[in-house]
C-alpha cells in the first residue's frame, strides 16, 4: 500500500539522473512526493516506473526557469554537477560552472522559500594543499549559504554504488592491467561510504535544518587505502593482479594512462585522481555516529554494485540516454561560453556589463566598433550593438533585459546581428556577481551561431575566447 503523501512536505532533487540521485528518488518516493529535474529532454520525457517521482527538464543556468521549478518545494536536495555536456560547445572550466549552477540554484530557493537545501560535497584534506575539484566544492558550499536559506552539507570522501565514476574507474583498471601502478598516495587511508549509508544519512538530516545546519564529515566503517581498495576489487573478481607502488609520479601520467586504458573520459578520470586523499581525517560529528550503526563495510558495498557474470560494475543509471542526450545536443548545436572575473572592490555586475561593451569597440579596433543603445527619457542602456568595422555591417545586438536584470545579475538577450542564427535564438549574455560580490561571471548561455560549425568553432568561438581573457585581464589589473 502507498503511503499518504498528499500532505507530505514537497521534495526537489536537482541531479536526480546521477547514480546517488537515481536511488534517492527511489528511496525518498515512499514517503514524499519526489520532483526530480534533469537538463536531459530525453530522461525528462521518458516515463518513470515509479509514478511517484515526477521528471522535470530544467535549465539550471537559467535563473527564472529554475526559480518556477522550485515553486511549491519545501526540502531541496543538490547533487549537481558540471562534468556532463550541456551544450555542443562548452568554453568553461566546470569550476565556474559548478559555481554559476549553485548561486542560482541558492537565490531560486530563497525566492521560493524553501526551508532547507541539502547538499552533498567532497571531504576538505586537513593541508592546504587542495585539490581543484575540492576547491569547487568548497565554492559551492559557500555560494548554496550566501542567500539566506539553511543549508546541510554532507562532506564524504568515495561513494561505493552503481555506476559511480570512481568505482568504475577501479573496476576497469583491475580488469584489463595485470601490474598496476600507483602513486605514493594511492597509501593514504580513508573512509569510504556505502550508497546505501549515504541515502540513510539524507533521510536522517532531511525536514531538520534547525538540527542540523552546517558541514557534516561522512564515511564508512572501514578506513583502507586506494591501493588496498584495488586490491580488493581484484580479489572480487576473482583475478590476480600485482601492485607496485612508486616513489614518484605525477597525477597527470596517471590520470592520462587511467583513460587510455579504461576508456574513461578526462572528464571523468581527473575529479577522481583529485579526490586522492591527502591527510583527511573525518571529524566526529552526531550524524557520523548515526550511520556508524549498521554501517556497510567497503568490501560488502563493492560486491553489491558488481555484475559478477560480467566481472563489470553495474551501469550507471544515466547511461540507457547518453546517446540521446548527446544527439539532443549536437542538433541544437547551441554554445555555452563562461568566464570569471575579477570584480573590482564598489563595483557591481551592472558595471562591470556596462564597462565591458565599452571596453569592446577599443580591444577590437580596428576590426568591430560598438554602439551602446539608451533610454532617451532616463539615459539608461537599453542595449548594446557590434558592428564590422569596414561596411558598418550588424554582427550581433543585444538588448538588456531591465524586468528580469537586478544590480548584480544583467541580462542582455542576442536579439539579431549576421553571427546569430535567428530561427533557433535564445541567446542571452549575462554578468553574474558571485560570493558577495568577490567575483562576476560573464556567461553567454544557449547562443545558437549562423556560421557553419566548423567555421564558427576556429574563428567566432576562438576570437570570443581570446577577448573575454583579455577583459580579464584588464579587470584583474583595475581590481588591484
Amino acid at each position: 500500500m502507498l503511503p499518504d503523501t498528499e500532505h507530505a512536505p514537497r521534495i526537489t532533487i536537482a541531479g536526480a539522473s546521477g547514480f546517488i540521485g537515481t536511488a534517492l528518488c527511489r528511496e525518498l518516493a515512499r514517503d514524499y512526493p519526489v520532483t526530480a529535474l534533469t537538463r536531459s529532454q530525453a530522461r525528462a520525457q521518458t516515463p518513470d516506473p515509479d509514478s511517484r517521482i515526477t521528471w522535470r527538464h530544467c535549465d539550471l543556468y537559467d535563473l527564472a526557469e529554475l526559480t518556477h521549478a522550485l515553486k511549491g518545494c519545501d526540502y531541496a536536495v543538490y547533487l549537481v554537477h558540471s562534468l556532463a555536456p550541456s551544450s555542443r560547445l562548452t568554453q568553461a572550466a566546470p569550476r565556474d560552472m559548478d559555481l554559476i549552477l549553485a548561486d542560482n540554484f541558492a537565490r531560486a530557493a530563497a525566492a521560493n522559500g524553501v526551508r532547507q537545501i541539502l547538499f552533498v560535497s567532497g571531504l576538505m584534506p586537513d593541508t592546504f594543499r587542495i585539490s581543484t575539484l575540492l576547491w569547487s566544492r568548497r565554492e559551492v558550499e559557500l555560494a548554496l549559504t550566501a542567500h539566506g536559506v539553511p543549508v546541510t552539507i554532507l562532506r564524504a570522501g568515495l561513494v561505493v554504488g552503481p555506476g559511480g565514476s570512481a568505482c568504475r574507474l577501479m573496476v576497469e583498471l583491475v580488469r584489463r592491467i595485470g601490474i598496476i601502478t600507483l602513486p605514493p598516495n594511492a597509501r593514504t587511508r580513508t573512509r569510504p561510504i556505502a550508497l546505501a549509508d549515504l541515502i540513510r544519512a539524507i533521510r536522517h538530516t532531511l525536514g531538520k535544518p534547525e538540527q542540523f545546519r552546517g558541514h557534516y564529515d561522512l564515511g564508512g566503517p572501514d578506513c583502507i587505502s586506494y591501493e588496498d581498495m584495488l586490491r580488493t576489487t581484484a580479489r572480487l573478481l576473482g583475478l590476480k593482479r600485482r601492485f607496485l607502488t612508486l616513489p614518484w609520479l605525477p597525477s597527470r601520467i596517471v590520470a592520462l594512462g587511467a583513460r587510455w586504458i579504461t576508456g574513461t573520459p578526462t572528464a571523468l578520470v581527473a575529479p577522481v585522481m583529485e579526490s586522492l586523499p591527502r591527510a583527511t581525517r573525518l571529524k566526529d560529528n552526531p550524524l557520523q555516529r548515526f550511520i556508524d550503526q549498521n554501517a556497510i563495510p567497503f568490501e560488502q558495498a563493492l560486491n553489491d554494485a558488481l555484475d559478477h557474470r560480467r566481472k563489470r560494475l553495474l551501469p550507471n543509471p544515466r547511461q540507457p540516454i547518453h546517446q540521446k542526450t548527446r544527439a539532443e545536443l549536437r542538433r541544437a548545436s547551441r554554445v555555452r561560453s563562461i568566464q570569471r572575473i575579477i570584480q573590482p572592490p564598489g563595483q557591481d555586475a551592472a558595471w562591470v556589463a556596462g564597462n565591458y561593451f565599452r571596453w569592446l569597440g577599443d580591444c577590437c579596433r580596428p576590426f568591430v566598433k560598438t554602439a551602446v543603445l539608451t533610454d532617451p527619457h532616463t539615459d539608461e542602456d537599453t542595449g548594446y550593438q557590434v558592428h564590422l568595422r569596414p561596411g558598418g555591417h550588424l554582427l550581433l545586438q543585444l538588448e538588456r533585459d531591465s524586468q528580469a536584470g537586478t544590480k548584480d545579475r544583467q541580462i542582455h538577450r542576442i536579439t539579431g546581428g549576421l553571427l546569430a542564427r535567428k530561427e533557433a535564438q535564445r541567446g542571452r549574455f549575462e554578468f553574474q556577481s558571485v560570493l558577495g560580490g568577490r567575483y562576476t561571471m560573464a556567461a553567454i548561455h544557449d547562443f545558437a551561431p549562423s556560421l557553419p560549425w566548423y567555421l564558427y568553432l576556429w574563428s567566432q568561438a576562438v576570437a570570443h575566447l581570446l577577448v573575454m581573457r583579455r577583459y580579464q585581464r584588464h579587470l584583474a589589473r583595475l581590481a588591484r
